[in-house]
């Protein structure tokens, strides 16, 4: 039995004995018996929070590996058979194993200084699929996942939607299901049944390459052991891949511009039906320069949360917008004289709009004529594919003449619209 199920049956247990006292109008008591199934509550949301953060990240982990082929048999001297492990699994737990070793690490980096490339990190190469370009290498988990929070750190959207690696960079259809038309009915005695089939679709998402551009390092700087090159290109890959997706994953056109990646606004805009025409802050403040096209009130909150589908009205929603908005919004208050922003006073608990988070990202326009200056909604409903993890290319003799090499990342990523009633955005009139 799971230690969250044990936990539910003795939180059951104790809901008994409060029913018990309550019948008693033995109130205190009953109180007593309510910090313990609350505090039972807080740790069941705990360890099942925990589980499935486990189990999410054992897939992403297997997910980002390649698949490998064949096999072996292994024996367990405790139970008289033998179990077949295919070669895939096998080659994937070996490499992962490998890669958040420290000694992995320590190779790494004497690959980035030297360029020479141990027995077993050839090895890993060619399991990897990574041979074949000059230099290329994978890159240790404690690399990537530096790199990784580097992105999400200049790419606001990225922190907050759902994101889904795989093994591979084919097409992938994510089907999708739409029955809002549809309604059941009331049947009399021996009456016929109605039919009415839901509307199937789905939305294929692709894998385009993306690169860090390179990054030049002379020699000298290479062979300076107390250099730290690893966290340089680190730092200047995630912030190049950071900014360059941050705008594709929001404002991407599905053309070469932004490698054929639909961005979230794009796709609202295009869906139709998501936008609230801005108010302005003029009910608010009386100040007739706060119009519609320059400012931001309390009712346009209120309209983009109406916006949106009951059904998509959580409390997990957030609003998206940029830095100047943010400060502009610290400033607003409501009719009242209080302010929109309700500054959180718990410890660890961040500030709130009408009750909502929030996300900066510098990719949203600001407040201006004809601008789309805020997002709300359930990001979840925005899917970002990463393929594989990153490559690094180390390119020897390039610039050589200089006495310089060249590194270089690389990576394969999508993204798409799931649903856009999950999302309403806040449009400025022209004038």
């Amino acid at each position: 039995m799971s230690k969250a199920i044990e936990l539910r049956q003795e939180r059951h247990a104790i809901s008994l004995k409060m029913n018990e006292a309550l019948d008693r109008s033995d109130l205190q008591e009953w109180k007593r018996l309510d910090e313990i199934q609350e505090g039972l509550r807080i740790k069941i949301e705990a360890t099942e929070r925990t589980s499935a953060l486990n189990t999410e990240l054992g897939q992403v982990r297997n997910a980002e590996l390649p698949n490998i082929v064949g096999g072996s048999y292994t024996h367990d001297p405790f139970m008289d058979q033998r179990e077949f492990v295919p070669g895939e699994m096998r080659d994937r737990g070996r490499i992962a194993e490998i890669r958040s070793s420290r000694a992995y690490a320590r190779e790494f980096d004497n690959y980035l200084r030297t360029g020479e490339v141990s027995a077993q990190q050839r090895e890993l190469r060619v399991l990897g699929a990574a041979s074949g370009a000059d230099g290329a290498t994978l890159v240790p988990q404690g690399f990537e996942a530096e790199l990784e929070t580097k992105i999400k750190y200049w790419g606001g959207v990225t922190k907050i939607c759902r994101h889904l690696q795989t093994a591979t960079g084919n097409p992938m259809p994510w089907p999708t299901l739409d029955d809002t038309s549809n309604t059941g009915e009331f049947l009399a005695e021996a009456a016929g049944v109605g039919t009415a089939d839901p509307t199937f679709s789905n939305i294929t998402f692709g894998a385009t390459l993306v690169s860090s551009k390179q990054v030049k390092v002379s020699v000298q700087l290479e062979q300076d052991s107390a250099f730290d090159m690893a966290g340089l290109l680190s730092d200047a890959f995630g912030e190049r891949l950071g900014r360059v997706l941050d705008s594709a994953y929001y404002l991407g056109d599905g053309s070469g511009t932004y490698g054929n990646i639909t961005g979230l606004l794009t796709a609202l805009q295009t869906a139709g039906g998501r936008s609230v025409s801005a108010i302005g802050a003029n009910n608010n403040s009386g100040n007739s320069g706060d119009t519609e096209v320059n400012s931001i009130g309390t009712d346009d909150f209120s309209n983009l949360i109406d916006k949106l589908d009951y059904a998509y009205q959580k409390p997990t929603n957030k609003f998206l917008f940029n830095q100047t908005t943010k400060n502009a919004l610290r400033k607003v208050k409501d009719r009242y004289g209080r302010p929109i922003w309700e500054v959180s006073l718990a410890q660890g608990e961040p500030d709130t709009i009408f009750g909502y988070g929030f996300q900066v990202d510098n990719a949203v326009a600001n407040i201006a004529p004809s601008a789309v200056s805020v997002v709300f909604g359930d990001f979840s409903k925005f899917v970002i594919r990463d393929v594989l993890g990153f490559t690094l290319v180390r390119f020897n003799e390039l610039y050589m003449p200089n006495y310089q090499r060249a590194y270089q990342a690389f990576m394969r990523t999508d993204a798409k619209l799931l649903q856009s009633a999950a999302f309403s955005y806040l449009s400025h009139p022209l004038s």
